[in-house]
């Protein structure tokens, strides 16, 4: 057998070197019954192929190639350590970024949920620093995570909607230079305007017209004025310690079965100006712990699409409202899913909050927007006129077109809440043209559907200021 394998090679190289006029170099092994060789270098280049060819010529019909490779080991281990190398950095730095994001927000958590417990700081200045850090460490977030850009641009879509100019960074329009804007313009023709202001600073100026004004305001007694739906069993601890209570007549009904507590009562109430049967705004208590759920069931059965709130969460350590919205992502109220859209900076004095509100019963959804002013205390009035008519402004900007009631809220729904409406009224009326304005029978007007609105004389004091200085920015702004 041996013989007979290295006369089947010589005739295979015998037959290639005829063809290539040269000899290869062949190695013959024979292991059992089976002869294997291998071609090594050889100057014609002969090959394992180049055999097989000329084998299948002759008497052998088949022979299998094996093609020998060799593995570098070497630079396989070395790519591997490489490879693991890599794969424990990234690992690591992946870890520190989640660790000190999730320490960040654990502290900002803390501080927020001490608001209402904390009388040693200011709560009011704490809720505007916490609301800066969240803000600081979201912009952060999209410049380091380039997969956040598509909250980036809602966030920025959603503050497009209050501002006229392009687009800043949230430091910019933080400063209160870059979020003022003028006036809307009005049809109040020249003459009226100069006529109305005169009439408002003469009661600015005579301190005695103004206090007997006041005081007949005080005595004036709505009828009817029966609040006993508000007190009955059940109801009563849906209200606020010492808070003003809707009346019988002028208040806001649920849809009982809808509710969680299968009842219709909720302390706010719908507020007309023109049209009696579409109210124009609803004054409405700072919703309480157990009343999130009424508040939001309100907010969507009124078709409300903007929310007005003027208090602090807490002030020198007294609760003003509960945290009735979500600090991020999304939280269900009974059947009513809120989700946190935006968060949005304007000034020091107030911020917008953009919300997607969800109906899960019926998968219905809308958008609804918060403006929360910031810097007005309780029975208290804001430190200036200027900031709180251009948070009026950006609030009638986003609510332009609607018909839909607006809520506006403070705690108790009356004071902080009352002035708000008043001014709004009355620069509405202004603005459609009205030739007279009587603001104390406006006042009036509000107390006959929310006992209390306007609480103290500076606040009354403070609406006519207000009106007063609208009145000649639209002056100004008219052609002369």
């Amino acid at each position: 057998e041996w013989k007979a394998g290295v006369k089947i090679v010589e005739i295979l190289t015998f037959r290639r070197a005829n063809r290539n006029a040269g000899e290869g170099r062949i190695t013959r092994n024979v292991l059992g019954p089976a002869l294997t060789f291998r071609v090594g270098h050889n100057p014609k280049n002969i090959s394992t192929a180049d055999l097989v060819e000329v084998a299948g010529k002759g008497s052998l019909t088949q022979i299998p190639v094996v093609k020998e490779t060799r593995v570098e080991s070497g630079q396989f281990l070395l790519l591997s350590l490489l490879c693991m190398l890599f794969i424990l950095v990234a690992l690591a730095v992946s870890g520190t970024f989640f660790c000190v994001r999730q320490r960040s927000h654990l502290h900002m958590k803390e501080k927020l949920a001490s608001l209402g417990t904390d009388t040693s700081t200011d709560a009011t200045a704490t809720y505007q620093e916490l609301c800066r850090q969240r803000m600081a460490i979201r912009t952060s977030e999209r410049v380091e995570r380039p997969e956040t850009l598509r909250h980036h641009s809602r966030l920025n879509s959603v503050s497009s909607q209050f501002s006229d100019g392009p687009a800043a960074s949230p430091s910019t329009r933080s400063s209160t230079s870059s979020w003022c804007e003028e006036p809307v313009p009005s049809n109040m023709d020249i003459s009226t305007g100069h006529m109305i202001l005169s009439y408002m600073e003469d009661h600015l100026k005579n301190k005695n017209r103004l206090e007997r004004e006041w005081e007949a305001l005080c005595s004036y007694q709505a009828e009817p004025s029966t609040c006993n739906v508000g007190h009955v069993e059940g109801n009563g601890k849906k209200n606020r310690p010492d808070a003003v209570v809707a009346y019988d007549h002028s208040r806001i009904t649920l849809k009982a079965e809808n509710n969680h507590g299968n009842s219709d009562y909720i302390n706010a109430s719908p507020i007309m100006d023109h049209d009696p049967r579409n109210p124009t705004y609803i004054a409405s208590q700072g919703p309480l712990p157990s009343t999130v759920a009424d508040f939001w069931q309100m907010v969507w059965e009124s078709g409300c699409v903007v929310i007005v709130m003027l208090t602090p969460l807490s002030e020198n350590g007294v609760k003003q409202c509960h945290h009735y919205w979500p600090d991020e992502g999304s939280d269900v109220y009974h059947i009513y899913e809120v989700n946190l859209v935006s968060e949005h900076i304007w000034c020091d004095d107030f911020l917008v909050r953009s919300f997607y509100l969800k109906n899960l019963q019926t998968n219905e959804t809308r958008t609804v927007t918060q403006f929360h002013y910031l810097s007005w205390s309780d029975r208290g009035i804001p430190t200036s006129a200027r900031t709180l008519l251009d948070f009026r402004r950006k609030v009638n900007k986003c609510y332009r077109g609607r018909s839909c009631p607006i809520i506006v809220h403070c705690s108790d729904g009356a004071g902080r809440t009352g002035t708000y409406i008043l001014i709004d009224m009355v620069l509405n009326k202004m603005a459609k043209g009205a030739k007279e304005i009587d603001i104390a029978a406006t006042l009036e007007h509000l107390r006959d559907q929310r006992a209390g609105m306007v609480q103290t004389k500076e606040q009354f004091e403070f609406a006519l200021t207000a009106v007063a200085e609208e009145v000649n920015a639209i002056l100004k702004a008219l052609p002369q």
